[in-house]
C-alpha cells in the first residue's frame, strides 16, 4: 500500500509517499535505512489522525533515514576522499540535533505507552507493553552518547573513533527503532481492552 503523509508544517511532515510493499534496504549493506522501512511499514497500517504516537513513530524512522544518509556520506569522504557530503545535514551540529528530536520523540511515544497501560485491564498486554518499550529510556541515553562520541571523532578528524561510533549507531538505532515497532503493536492490544472513554489513542488501520 502506498501512504501519504500530509504536511503540518513540519520538515518531516511534508506531503510523502511510502510504499509498504515496496522492496526493504538490503539489512547488511543499509541496516539503519532497512530498520527505519520495517519501521514505517508498521506506521502506514494506521491512519495519524487521534494518534500522536503512530505520528512519532513515524518521524524516529524518518529521522534515522536521514542520519543514515549523513554517516553514508560521511564514510565516503573517510574512504573515498569525497569532497561532498551526500546528505541533508550541513554538519555535525544537525546530526546532534536530529538525535536530541529522536529522543524526545521516543518521550512521546513513552507517555502514551504509559497512560495505554494503566487504563488496560489485561495484565498480560500490560506486561507485554512494559517490556516492548523497557528499553526504549536507556537506547535513547545511548544515543545522545554516541552522537557526542561522534561529534568528537569529526572535530579532531579521528577515523577510527568516528568508525567506531558510526558501528554502536547502527546497533542503536536498529534496537531502538525495534523497540518502537514492538511498543506500537504492544499498544494496539492493549486499545483493543480499553473503553473509548479511558482510550486517548485510536488505532484506525488503514
Amino acid at each position: 500500500a502506498v501512504v501519504s503523509t500530509q504536511s503540518t508544517g513540519d520538515s518531516d511532515d511534508e506531503e510523502e509517499e511510502f510504499d509498504a510493499n515496496a522492496p526493504a534496504p538490503d539489512p547488511v549493506e543499509a541496516p539503519i535505512e532497512h530498520a527505519a522501512f520495517k519501521l514505517r511499514q508498521e506506521t502506514a497500517k494506521y491512519h495519524e489522525e487521534d494518534n500522536g504516537m503512530i505520528t512519532a513513530a513515524r518521524k524516529i524512522a524518518q529521522k534515522f533515514q536521514q542520519m543514515a544518509k549523513y554517516t553514508k556520506g560521511r564514510r565516503e569522504i573517510l574512504e573515498l576522499g569525497s569532497t561532498e557530503e551526500k546528505s541533508e545535514f550541513s554538519s555535525m551540529t544537525d546530526m546532534i540535533t536530529t538525535c536530541k528530536e529522536i529522543i524526545a520523540l521516543t518521550k512521546q511515544i513513552q507517555k502514551h505507552a504509559d497512560l495505554i497501560s494503566k487504563n488496560c485491564p489485561d495484565k498480560r498486554l500490560v506486561m507485554s507493553l512494559s517490556n516492548s518499550m523497557e528499553p526504549m529510556g536507556m537506547l535513547s541515553q545511548q544515543l545522545n552518547i554516541i552522537a557526542s562520541v561522534k561529534a568528537a571523532a569529526c572535530g579532531k578528524y579521528d577515523e577510527s573513533a568516528e568508525v567506531e561510533a558510526d558501528e554502536m549507531l547502527t546497533i542503536n538505532a536498529q534496537n531502538l527503532m525495534k523497540s518502537v515497532r514492538d511498543t506500537v503493536r504492544a499498544s494496539e492490544s492493549c486499545s483493543v481492552k480499553i473503553d473509548s472513554a479511558g482510550n486517548n489513542l485510536k488505532f484506525k488501520r488503514r
